[in-house]
């Protein structure tokens, strides 16, 4: 009986035991799944606070895009009725929209030359586009020609040089407070004025730039309908027509100066037809052709055609290549030409060689004249 009594209360201890234990380890379950739920929670207000995050970074990306400083600039050309009148109206848009007038030309129609108007304008960047716009109220926009040159490197280069140099005035003027003699003294001042002077620069350069940033550069040309201009071709095309534009212009400056010389080829032609009438007298006659006897024969004649050309200038209105203009220079060249042979070389003037000579030379200095007439 006693030791039922053991085996039965030992029974009863195990059960006590085990149901004891097996609380505790559901309690410790119960416990981990609450710690990993809480865990999960924590995680899920990581997560939804990463978010946020991330759209704030966007929105800084964005920011930094827009923060972009662009200089505009650009060409429009306006056909209008008065271009007068349209130049004041693009000068009250443009001081309306808050801009400027930097230069301003204008030319009234008169004979020979049309009616125009130039303007240089600076608008504000932000309303450059409906300041664009609003220029088809005032004429017609033939072309609008823009470009832009992104200078946000330049203005940050700017910007971190203005503010090494503006720690570094402090710290000369912290030195110079604590300058002991007179040459630590002039150093400093020497160091902090020069670079007093190069942050000066650099404000002003930097100021420059951002007043080109806010305000777009435009150049306006207004035109009448007669008067506009054909618009630019670029490219091929472009580059034929510049082509040809190039090679008209080459030709007309080689007209007008052959027309300057033509006078004076004339005159030269003269001379070289005397002494061509020279040199051809002294062969037909066995006399030697050196340089100095064709001199000696030619001398008189070339002297009677200058006095001859300077007569015809002098008395006559017509032109060197008239036939009466000719016809003086041949009289003179004959007459004065036999007259200092005679009295002046003492060279002989038989009627033949005379004949011979008023005939040549008549041949020489109208024969050109009258086909020139004929061909006129």
């Amino acid at each position: 009986m006693r030791n039922f009594a053991r085996v039965r209360a030992t029974a009863v201890v195990t059960v006590v035991l085990v149901g004891l234990l097996a609380g505790c380890s559901a309690s410790r379950s119960g416990d981990s799944t609450s710690a990993a739920d809480s865990s999960a929670g924590k995680g899920g207000s990581a997560l939804s606070g990463a978010a946020p995050q991330a759209g704030a970074g966007t929105e800084q990306v964005t920011s930094d895009a827009a923060g972009r400083q662009v200089v505009t600039t650009g060409t429009a050309q306006l056909t209008v009725d008065d271009p007068r009148k349209a130049a004041s109206a693009v000068v009250a848009l443009v001081e309306g929209e808050g801009g400027r007038v930097d230069a301003r030309k204008e030319q009234t129609a008169a004979e020979g030359r049309d009616a125009f108007a130039q303007l240089t304008v600076r608008i504000p960047s932000d309303d450059l586009t409906s300041t664009l716009t609003k220029l088809e109220d005032i004429g017609r926009v033939d072309q609008i020609n823009l470009s832009a040159q992104d200078v946000t490197g330049t203005a940050e280069d700017l910007d971190a040089r203005i503010r090494a140099l503006k720690l570094s005035v402090a710290r000369m003027e912290d030195l110079l407070s604590r300058a002991t003699s007179n040459a630590d003294l002039i150093a400093a001042e020497n160091a902090l004025t020069e670079r007093q002077a190069n942050l000066e620069s650099l404000q002003s350069q930097r100021a420059r730039l951002a007043e080109q940033v806010a305000l777009s550069t435009l150049d306006i040309t207004l035109t009448t309908p007669g008067n506009a201009p054909e618009p630019t071709t670029h490219g091929f095309l472009g580059g034929v027509a510049a082509g040809w534009d190039a090679l008209v212009a080459m030709l007309s400056a080689l007209v007008l100066v052959v027309g300057v010389l033509l006078p004076w080829l004339a005159f030269a032609g003269v001379i070289v037809l005397v002494v061509v009438f020279a040199t051809v007298g002294r062969r037909s006659h066995a006399q030697g052709l050196t340089l100095g006897g064709v001199a000696q024969t030619a001398w008189p004649f070339l002297a009677g055609t200058v006095a001859g050309w300077l007569v015809a200038l002098l008395t006559l209105d017509s032109s060197p290549r008239s036939l009466t203009f000719g016809a003086v220079v041949v009289a003179s060249t004959v007459v004065v030409g036999m007259l200092l042979r005679v009295f002046v070389t003492g060279a002989g003037t038989a009627a033949s060689f005379v004949v011979v000579a008023t005939t040549v030379l008549a041949v020489f200095l109208l024969g050109w004249r009258l086909v020139a007439r004929l061909a006129a």
